[in-house]
């Protein structure tokens, strides 16, 4: 029969696309796959209707936030807001306490999880991780964690925020080094959990898409042009997007700037007052969310892509987020802020990249001015983003680096004479 798997994630699918890889490459390897994935958004919700017709199911889709029913929202927030007090203002940390302060769907997909029977357990987040290991122990298997960012470099650096840091080692560390496995999503991450945790060093696997999401061909310039394409799922401060405004206004190739996502409370507001004062506000455009197997394709109507990371707190320092690489796959150059992990990716990718100073707004405008004034360039960099999308950032490639981990550990199909039983 085949071997089992349990994915488990406290986001949407459609905002963790690392999952929904992950449950194709698997069930294509053979795997029986399972994933649990919450339920919080309404955007999330509606765009998660794509993935319906997978061969993997959901299993489980805990509501948690305010679109959870009235009593479970009320249970919620009193257990949570008690949690908090007695671990911040406390110091209990009691795994089960921290669980709950940490994130309020913790403690339901710990209870999901041990309604699922499998061979493999895969944690997505801090949030999932207790999960995966109480499944893994209570139907005596294993489980694996997936980091997509160095979550103890999440918080700011300070003594203010060491208490967030001690809840996250509380939800990590006990639980690391009896993974079967550990992935990261850029080499920076990988590095930083062996300082962190002395753990072996996790297997790197990129935030890179398949194949099939590319446009037929590159193109040697998008649609609209001049432009600057950035998403994300929030529109939101510390990604750049202020500079990004103030040097459209001094490139003399006057760019156009478009960006995709659901805008942060307040954000839009100050960021086009930003633009009206530099007096842009024509060229800056808010465009609504898209679903997640389009942005390739949406990508590549534009002429550059911008990844605009200030680099805030240790984990933005040595992320790779998945934008270079939808742009590349969508045969588009990049323009990328000049910390430390954008720094070591340019090296990879030559003249399909264009690295400038952090905030600085002369510096990303003379990048992007080396683009549009120079036709010639911008179609050579589009020519190449393109060749290094098919050839090697891509999942059509990546997915090996988790089916070796995952077939290390559970082979594809097992004899029925070994342990049996269907997803609960």
């Amino acid at each position: 029969m085949k071997a089992r798997i349990c994915l488990i994630t406290p986001s949407h699918l459609s905002m963790n696309p690392r999952v929904v890889k992950e449950a194709d490459a698997l069930t294509e390897a053979g795997y029986d796959v399972a994933v649990i994935a919450a339920d919080f958004s309404e955007w999330g919700r509606s765009a998660d209707a794509v993935f319906r017709g997978k061969a993997w199911r959901v299993v489980a889709s805990p509501r948690f936030g305010p679109l959870a029913p009235a009593h479970i929202r009320i249970r919620e927030l009193v257990f949570r807001h008690t949690a908090r007090l007695l671990v911040r203002g406390l110091g209990l940390y009691h795994p089960l306490l921290v669980r709950v302060a940490f994130h309020s769907i913790a403690p339901y997909l710990v209870s999901l999880a041990k309604q699922v029977t499998a061979d493999l357990y895969i944690a997505h987040y801090p949030a999932a991780l207790a999960a995966a290991a109480i499944a893994a122990r209570f139907h005596d298997a294993q489980y694996a964690y997936d980091a997509e960012d160095f979550h103890l470099g999440d918080p700011p650096e300070g003594i203010a925020h060491e208490t967030e840091r001690r809840i996250i080692r509380v939800m990590e560390g006990p639980y690391l080094d009896k993974c079967a496995y550990v992935t990261a999503a850029s080499p920076g991450i990988a590095n930083a959990y062996v300082q962190a945790y002395k753990i072996k060093r996790p297997t790197v696997i990129l935030n890179v898409f398949p194949r099939v999401n590319a446009p037929n061909g590159p193109t040697p310039w998008g649609a609209y042009s001049p432009s600057v394409y950035w998403f994300s799922q929030t529109v939101g401060p510390d990604r750049g997007l202020e500079c990004a405004v103030i040097a459209i206004s001094r490139a003399k190739s006057r760019p156009h700037l478009y960006l995709r996502g659901t805008p942060a409370k307040g954000f839009i507001d100050r960021l086009m007052q930003l633009a009206k004062e530099c007096d842009v506000s024509d060229r800056v455009h808010l465009l609504a969310p898209a679903p997640p197997d389009q942005m390739e394709h949406l990508a590549a109507l534009y002429d550059v892509g911008f990844v605009g990371e200030t680099g805030h707190t240790p984990n933005r320092r040595i992320a790779l987020t998945n934008k270079q690489f939808t742009y590349l796959l969508a045969g588009v150059p990049i323009v990328m802020s000049d910390i430390p992990a954008h720094r070591a990716f340019a090296k990879q990718v030559g003249v399909a990249a264009r690295l400038f100073p952090v905030e600085n707004p002369d510096g990303l405008a003379a990048a992007f001015d080396s683009l549009f004034h120079d036709r010639a360039a911008l179609a050579e960099a589009r020519a190449l983003a393109f060749a290094l999308g098919q050839s090697q950032f891509n999942w059509d490639c990546e997915k090996s680096l988790l089916l070796a981990q995952v077939t290390r550990v559970v082979a594809p199909c097992r004899r029925s004479s070994e342990k049996a039983g269907e997803h609960n």
